[in-house]
C-alpha cells in the first residue's frame, strides 16, 4: 500500500535504484542514510567486488527530529530490497503541526513542520513549505530540496 504521504507531484532530482532498505519502507517515507560503521563504504565495496551503489537506507524514526533525512522513497521495499529515493522535487505531505507557506521545513515523524516549531534545535531543514496549514493532519505542498 502506498504511504498518502509526501506524494510526489513533480521530479527533479532522484537517486535511482542502488539504495538498498535495511527494512521495510514504504512509497512516502522519510529515509535516512544508515551506515553501521565510519569507514569509506565506497572503497570498501570495491575491495570486495560488490557494487558500489548499495547505500543502505532505514526509515526516519517517529518523532527523531535528528535523523538527518537523505529524502523520499519513492517505492516500496522489504529488507535488502533497492529502491528510488527523491532528493528534490515538489511533494504534498503531512504537516505534524503548523506549517507556514514560505517557511523552511523539517521532517517530524511521517509529517513535516515549520523549522522554526521546533523547540529541541536539532532539527534537519529539507525544504520550503509553498502552502500553509494551521495544524497537523492538514495537507500541504512542498518543495524538498536536499
Amino acid at each position: 500500500m502506498t504511504n498518502e504521504i509526501n506524494a510526489m507531484v513533480s521530479d527533479r532530482g532522484e537517486i535511482p535504484g542502488a539504495i538498498v532498505a535495511t527494512g521495510s519502507v514504504v512509497s512516502g517515507d522519510w529515509v535516512f542514510s544508515y551506515q553501521t560503521a565510519t569507514d569509506d563504504m565506497f572503497a570498501a565495496a570495491v575491495a570486495t567486488a560488490n557494487t558500489v551503489g548499495s547505500v543502505a537506507i532505514a526509515r526516519a524514526a517517529v518523532g527523531a527530529s535528528n535523523d538527518k533525512v537523505i529524502g523520499i522513497v519513492q517505492n516500496n521495499a522489504t529488507s535488502g530490497q533497492t529502491t528510488n529515493v527523491a532528493t528534490e522535487g515538489l511533494f504534498i505531505g503531512v504537516t505534524a503541526g503548523q506549517v507556514t507557506a514560505g517557511e523552511k521545513i523539517m521532517p517530524l515523524g511521517q509529517g513535516i513542520i515549520d523549522y522554526n516549531n521546533d523547540a529541541s534545535g536539532a532539527g534537519f531543514i529539507v525544504g520550503r513549505a509553498l502552502t500553509g496549514a494551521s495544524a497537523a493532519d492538514k495537507y500541504v505542498l512542498f518543495k524538498l530540496n536536499l
